[in-house]
């Protein structure tokens, strides 16, 4: 357990999220809680400082190892004063790093930085027209980010920047969710209901579904607004049955069908049919997914699929014999079990179907997980080999002609890593960019969705929650609608 003091400031969230990069999901307590009258003495004490003295202020930063273990600190030392409070937020968590990388003998490859969107600092040095090696020696100098990770940046940002450059109020994306799987993944935090158990919902569930989609976009295409992207998300939608995908994807069409780019995830093989595809091909699908995480059939078992490695082989080549020419394929880094042989054998699959894109995702080990239920710590054992599993596989698919196009983090990652997506020349992932980037509104219908609404001029988000739980959803589907409405009206 960790005890954290904080002396002359009250930044626990930051400090934290710090503490969390070196120590995981290792317990926090602010130090001074009754709670921790009943300590047995196995803690640290961390503790983080301001002090200001003749025209300087002191970041210090301390740990303590109540079993012994020596007392560590490092200082950081800024001239002239307070900074404004962004500034001191930074200078503590640099302060806070030094010293923690110092204690563990590790430097992380985004250094301090913990948001899911690191891309967008580059995006805003690029609009400052800094040149790359200015890029990343402030990446280094600011944030402690590694060259790798800072030139990687850089060239993502890049990929994308032709779709973000001019963003126009007029033109959105959707975002469709289908919270229906054959089984849950262990791994998975995503809203999702296994379909046996649910079934009774699904039917009511897609009625209140395509009634959202209806009056909203009803609403929308009256003030002239056009979909750039179509995304159909999970759960897994080919979890509902081939009728129910037509009549789904007839509702949309309605409204938008005249979209660049419409993308279906079919995320699980045992929910594959030549019904399913022939459906999603003649109602206008132009991007698939097809998400195998591994090609290793043990490593399918235990993370909790039905399926082997044979039925993701069928699903890709039969959905190519009926026309689908943009497939995307995921696979996970870090499962538990798996090492660079497994990762290799996935690898080696990728090459041989070579699908337009692939994803590439670090284990995290999220709360809503079933994995967190059996043991926060699951994965931790091939951990030390993530990174170099994550080197292997950009290496991999750049020598196949792939190349990164966006990228994200997530808390609990394996080693602080990322998620990246490589693509093939102009196969990029429209939906994936703007999502990422934020500057352009993404309207979400369904169970747990999120629309983020872009204001343009102000550079800023409002967002809008649909309800997770199905049934209250679907009894609360106007509610939803009316708060959506009102929402958009602010922008259009």
């Amino acid at each position: 357990m960790i005890l954290l003091k904080l002396i002359g400031h009250e930044y626990m969230n930051e400090i934290s999220d710090i503490i969390k990069l070196f120590f995981g999901k290792e317990v926090i307590r602010l130090y001074g809680n009754s709670e921790n009258d009943d300590m047995n003495g196995e803690y640290v004490l961390i503790e983080s400082e301001i002090i200001t003295a003749e025209n300087k202020t002191f970041y210090k930063s301390s740990y303590c190892c109540f079993t012994g273990d020596k007392t560590y600190d490092y200082t950081l030392v800024k001239e002239g004063g307070l900074l404004n409070s962004k500034e001191v937020k930074k200078a503590l968590k640099v302060s806070m790093y030094k010293l923690l990388s110092k204690i563990t003998d590790k430097k992380l490859p985004w250094g301090i930085l913990t948001g899911i969107r690191p891309i967008k600092i580059v995006h805003q040095l690029l609009g400052k027209n800094m040149q790359k090696d200015e890029i990343v020696h402030y990446l280094k100098d600011e944030y402690y980010v590694s060259d790798d990770r800072a030139l990687l940046s850089i060239k993502v940002a890049l990929a994308e920047e032709k779709y973000i450059r001019k963003p126009d109020k007029n033109q959105i994306s959707i975002y469709i969710g289908i919270p229906f799987c054959p089984t849950r993944c262990n791994y998975c935090s995503f809203t999702s209901n296994p379909i046996d158990k649910s079934k009774d919902l699904v039917q009511p569930y897609l009625d209140a579904l395509m009634t959202e989609i209806s009056q909203v976009s009803q609403y929308l295409r009256n003030k002239g607004v056009k979909a750039q992207s179509v995304y159909i998300g999970g759960g897994t939608p080919t979890s509902i049955s081939a009728e129910d995908l037509r009549k789904l994807l007839g509702c949309i069409n309605e409204f938008w069908h005249s979209s660049e780019e419409f993308t279906c995830e079919a995320g699980r093989p045992d929910t594959i049919t030549a019904d399913k595809l022939k459906a999603l091909k003649s109602q206008g699908i132009t991007r698939l997914s097809i998400n195998p995480q591994t090609m290793d059939d043990e490593t399918l078992i235990r993370i909790g699929r039905k399926h082997d490695h044979a039925q993701i082989i069928e699903s890709f080549y039969l959905a190519r014999t009926l026309g689908f020419d943009n497939i995307n394929m995921d696979m996970i880094l870090g499962l538990p079990g798996e090492g660079l042989e497994e990762v290799k054998n996935t690898l080696n699959w990728m090459a041989r179907l070579n699908p337009e894109n692939v994803t590439v995702h670090t284990l995290a080990i999220k709360r809503a997980s079933i994995y967190n239920e059996i043991s926060p710590d699951m994965g931790k054992h091939c951990d030390d080999m993530v990174y170099e599993t994550m080197e292997l596989t950009r290496e991999a698919l750049e020598e196949h002609g792939y190349h990164p196009y966006y990228l994200y983090r997530q808390k609990y990652m394996a080693q602080n890593l990322e998620n990246i997506g490589f693509c093939k020349k102009d196969k990029e992932c429209i939906y994936n960019i703007q999502i990422m980037e934020e500057k352009q509104s993404i309207i979400a219908f369904g169970a747990d969705s999120v629309s983020k609404v872009f204001f343009q001029e102000e550079d800023r988000l409002e967002r809008q929650h649909d309800i997770k739980d199905l049934k209250l959803y679907i009894r609360n589907i106007e509610d939803q609608i009316d708060k959506k409405l009102e929402l958009l009206s602010k922008l259009f």
